[in-house]
C-alpha cells in the first residue's frame, strides 16, 4: 500500500525499526523497495537528496504509468534518476529475469547510466542484505557478466543470451541478434544530434531501427530533453509512438512562470546563464526561442470563401538546387495584394525539384496567376535563369524575372514579416495539398506553419518563410541583363476588381486557390 505523504514515510520507518525483528525488517523493506518508487529511491538507494514534495508525486506518476511515456522534464529534475535509474533497480527487483536494454544517442551516454546502477549493486550493503536472493555479494567475482562493455547479469535462473541491463549506442554501436524484454532510451537527441537536418533525420531513423532490439510484448520508455522543434521527440510525439508527459521548470512553462522545483534564485540564474533559447529548451522543454524574435500562432488569418477576387499577384521563388532527401526545398509562393490591403499568400511549391521541374512549374504558375513581377532569389538563380530563358523562347511564352538578393541577412529578412502577420495582413488558405517529388500529397499550409512558422527563428528549414520575405524586397535587378543597375520593386496595389481566384475542386484538380 502507497503512503499518501511524504512525511508518513518517518512515522512508518521508526515503526519497523521499534517493533520489528530483523527478519521481518528484511521482509518490510523488501515490500517496501519492490512496491514504492518513492520509497526505492530515498530510502533503498540513501538519495535523501530526492526527499522533496515534488519528485514524491512524480515517483508516484511515473510508478502508475512507467511504459510508453516519453518523459520531458527541465534538467536538474531528476528524470534519469527516477525513470532510468531507481525505475530500472526496482523492475530487476521485482524480476530478476528480465532483460533491459539502455539506449542512448552514443554508447558512452548509455554507459553512464548503466555505469550507476552497476557501481549501487556493488556498493550498497543495505540493497545487497535485503535482495540477497538478486544482487551478488562480490558480483565483479561471482556474476557471469559485470562490465560496462558486456553488461550486468544478477542471479537468474533463466539463461537469456542478453545480459540483464546492457548499454547501447542508437546511431552507433547498436547491437545484433539481440531482444530485450525492455528498452530504455534516456537522452538520444543530444546537442549534436540538431546540428543539421541530416544529422536529425540520421537519430530518427536510428530509433525507428532500433525497435526491432524490443522482445515480441516488450515495453519502451524515454527520458531526454528538447533540443530543437524538429527534433527526434518531435517526430515520434507527431507518429503517436509515445504519449508525452512534460514537466517545465515553471508552473506555466513560461519564461516568468514559477519554478516548481528549483529555487527562485536558481531558475533566475540558469535563465540569466543560458540565454532564453537554450533556457526554453533545456529547462522549458519548448524549444522556441523568444517569441518577440519569432511568429505566433494567434496572428495567422484564414480565407474561408472559395473565390478571392480583386488581386494583383506576384510570384516569389527561392530555388534549391538538391534533391537529396534532407536538403533545402524549392519554396514558390503566389501572392495576391487585395483592393482590401491584405496580402493573400498561396504555398504553391514546397518540393525538391530539379531544373527542369522549377522551370516547368514556373511556367505554369504564370500562365495561371499572370503575375505582375516574378522575383527570383539571387543565390538560388543562377543556374536557372539561361534555361528558364531558354524554354520561353522554346515554347514562345516570355515574361521578366527580378533578381532579389541585399545584404540583410536571411533572420532579419524573415523578421520584416513579423509586422504583417502581426497586424494580421497575410492570410493563407485553410489547406493547400500538393503531391511532391516523393509522389506524398502533403498540405502546404500545415508544413509552413509547423516546420517553418512556429518554430522560427530556430526552424530545421526556412525556405517557404526566404521566399515569402521576398514580397517585402525594395529593389532588385532584371535578371538575365548585363548591368549593375538596381530596380526599384515598388508593390502595385489594385484599385478596381481584377480577375476573381477559384478553389473549386474542378480547378486543376487540386485544393486551394486557382485562377478562374
Amino acid at each position: 500500500m502507497l503512503l499518501d505523504r511524504r512525511k508518513d514515510y518517518y512515522e512508518l520507518l521508526a515503526d519497523i525499526n521499534s517493533n520489528s525483528t530483523e527478519e521481518q525488517k528484511t521482509s518490510l523493506m523488501r515490500d517496501l523497495c519492490k512496491g514504492d518508487l518513492f520509497f526505492l529511491l530515498v530510502y533503498g538507494l540513501g538519495r535523501l537528496d530526492a526527499d522533496k514534495d515534488w519528485l514524491f508525486d512524480r515517483c508516484r506518476e511515473v510508478q502508475a504509468e512507467p511504459d510508453g511515456m516519453l518523459d520531458l522534464w527541465a534538467r536538474e529534475h531528476y528524470k534519469s534518476t527516477v525513470i532510468t535509474y531507481a525505475l530500472t533497480i526496482q523492475d530487476i527487483l521485482n524480476n530478476p529475469e528480465i532483460t533491459i536494454g539502455i539506449f542512448s544517442h552514443t554508447r558512452p551516454i548509455a554507459k553512464g547510466f548503466l555505469r550507476q546502477i552497476k557501481r549501487e549493486f556493488e556498493l550498497n550493503e543495505q540493497m545487497r542484505h535485503w535482495f540477497s536472493d538478486i544482487l551478488y555479494e562480490n558480483p565483479a567475482r561471482q556474476a557471469i557478466k559485470w562490465s560496462e562493455d558486456d553488461g550486468i547479469i544478477v542471479k537468474r535462473s533463466t539463461n537469456p543470451k542478453e545480459s540483464t541491463i546492457e548499454a547501447w549506442g542508437v546511431v552507433d554501436g547498436q547491437p545484433t541478434g539481440k531482444h530485450f524484454s525492455l528498452l530504455i532510451y534516456d537522452d538520444i537527441v543530444t546537442r549534436e544530434s540538431v546540428t543539421t537536418p541530416e544529422m536529425i533525420e540520421k537519430t530518427t531513423d536510428a530509433l525507428a531501427l532500433s525497435y526491432n532490439l524490443g522482445a515480441h510484448g516488450g515495453k519502451r520508455r524515454f527520458i531526454g530533453t528538447r533540443y530543437h522543434f524538429a527534433d527526434t521527440y518531435r517526430t515520434i510525439m507527431d507518429r503517436g509512438t509515445v504519449t508525452p508527459r512534460i514537466y517545465p521548470a515553471t508552473h506555466d512553462g513560461s519564461l516568468s512562470g514559477s519554478p516548481v522545483f528549483l529555487t527562485p534564485e536558481q531558475n533566475t540564474q540558469k535563465r540569466r546563464d543560458m540565454g532564453v533559447y537554450v533556457y526554453s529548451c533545456q529547462m522549458l522543454q519548448n524549444p522556441v526561442a523568444d517569441s518577440s524574435q519569432g511568429f505566433s500562432r494567434d496572428w495567422i488569418r484564414y480565407v474561408e470563401s472559395s473565390v478571392i477576387s480583386g488581386c494583383n499577384w506576384y510570384l516569389l521563388v527561392d530555388a534549391a538546387n538538391s534533391k537529396r532527401k534532407g536538403s533545402d526545398y524549392t519554396s514558390m509562393w503566389a501572392v495576391g495584394l487585395g483592393s482590401d490591403g491584405n496580402y493573400y499568400a498561396i504555398p504553391e511549391v514546397r518540393d525538391r525539384l530539379n531544373l527542369t521541374e522549377r522551370a516547368s512549374r514556373l511556367i505554369d504558375l504564370h500562365r495561371r496567376y499572370q503575375p505582375k513581377q516574378v522575383r527570383y532569389e539571387q543565390y538560388g538563380m543562377q543556374g536557372d535563369i539561361s534555361y528558364i530563358k531558354k524554354v520561353q523562347e522554346e515554347i514562345g511564352y516570355r515574361f521578366d524575372i527580378y533578381e532579389v538578393s541585399g545584404p540583410t541577412s536571411k533572420i532579419d529578412r524573415i523578421r520584416r514579416l513579423v509586422p504583417l502577420f502581426e497586424s494580421n495582413k497575410i492570410y493563407l488558405p485553410q489547406e493547400y495539398h500538393v503531391t511532391d517529388y516523393e509522389g506524398v500529397t502533403r498540405d502546404n499550409v500545415h508544413a509552413f506553419i509547423e516546420e517553418e512558422y512556429v518554430p522560427f527563428p530556430v526552424p530545421l528549414h526556412d525556405d517557404m518563410l526566404d521566399a515569402l520575405a521576398r514580397i517585402t524586397e525594395e529593389e532588385g535587378r532584371l535578371a538575365g541583363v548585363v548591368s549593375d543597375k538596381k530596380i526599384e520593386l515598388s508593390l502595385d496595389w489594385p484599385i478596381n476588381q481584377s480577375k476573381p481566384i477559384d478553389r473549386s475542386p474542378g480547378a486543376l484538380n487540386r485544393r486551394g486557390w486557382r485562377t478562374a
